[in-house]
């Protein structure tokens, strides 16, 4: 929805100019000119940059900017694009407000805003002269990828770009939307460490889980269940924006084969409302 170097050693990464998609769906704090994109389940992380970064859209002075809540920023729109809906607005809001409070705390204190904008050109119009390049290749750019951390800033996109034209397609659903920002929040509580994905407690639940899975359902998760650190992370992930209210085409599966990771997050995060 999200989603780093997950690992950035093992995996491909897609630049602006030339797309290779790594997988599945940005904890940045160098310049990087290959980020990593996010795919429609989850929102990668990265030690990356932007490309031909701009000043994010700013608070009005003297407000308050102490709670990540009060840190949602929305992009205005670029290119005769429709403005960000008050649904997508409300869909980040009820992310945040289903944080776990400890959790929400630490994303307080840490600097974490949820920048939202109609499209990634909107966010960085310069970017746009690279993507006809891009669009060369039939792996998803990263105007169609519903989003991308950089540092601690989350940046939401609400539709895709149309190839060939800076048209946007449909508005992606709120419950879809809900689901990103809640995986960029996981992942921005693990960091480049992955100190919650990572844990030997975790890990047992996730073999566990991977073990168990039937031969019918193995192919529904794959982007789960591959053989590296890109597994256990993607997997937590989706699980808590689900659990933060979210909804994609990964819930339902995830939920019935990852049980066992499911029950941890929810013990080891203070997750409640949850079987």
């Amino acid at each position: 929805m999200a989603k780093s170097t997950k690992l950035r050693q093992t995996f491909i990464t897609l630049s602006l100019a030339g797309a290779t998609l790594a997988g599945c769906d940005a904890i940045n704090k160098g310049l990087d000119p290959t980020p990593i994109p996010a795919t429609s389940g989850a929102t990668q992380t990265t030690t990356a940059v932007a490309p031909n970064p701009v000043p994010a859209p700013v608070t009005t002075p003297g407000a308050d900017t102490s709670t990540l809540m009060s840190r949602i920023v929305i992009n205005p729109p670029g290119f005769n694009h429709p403005a960000v809906s008050e649904a997508t607005i409300q869909a980040v809001k009820n992310a945040i407000n289903a944080l776990p409070p400890e959790q929400r705390k630490k994303l307080d204190q840490n600097g974490a805003r949820v920048i939202v904008s109609p499209n990634m050109i909107d966010r960085w119009p310069e970017s746009v002269k690279d993507l006809p390049e891009a669009e060369k290749s039939p792996l998803p750019t990263l105007a169609e990828q519903p989003g991308r951390i950089y540092g601690v800033d989350m940046c939401v996109y609400e539709r895709p770009k149309k190839r060939g034209t800076t048209d946007l397609g449909e508005a992606r659903q709120p419950a879809y939307i809900q689901l990103q920002v809640g995986d960029m929040c996981f992942q921005v509580l693990d960091g480049d460490a992955m100190v919650l994905s990572k844990d030997p407690e975790l890990r047992k639940e996730y073999d566990a889980d991977k073990k168990a899975i039937a031969p019918i359902d193995q192919a529904k998760v794959a982007e789960f269940t591959k053989p590296d650190d890109w597994g256990p992370r993607e997997t937590c992930a989706e699980l808590f924006g689900s659990m933060m209210g979210g909804r994609n085409e990964n819930t339902d599966n995830l939920y019935k084969n990852f049980p066992r990771v499911k029950k941890w997050l929810i013990t080891k995060l203070g997750i409640t409302g949850q079987g």
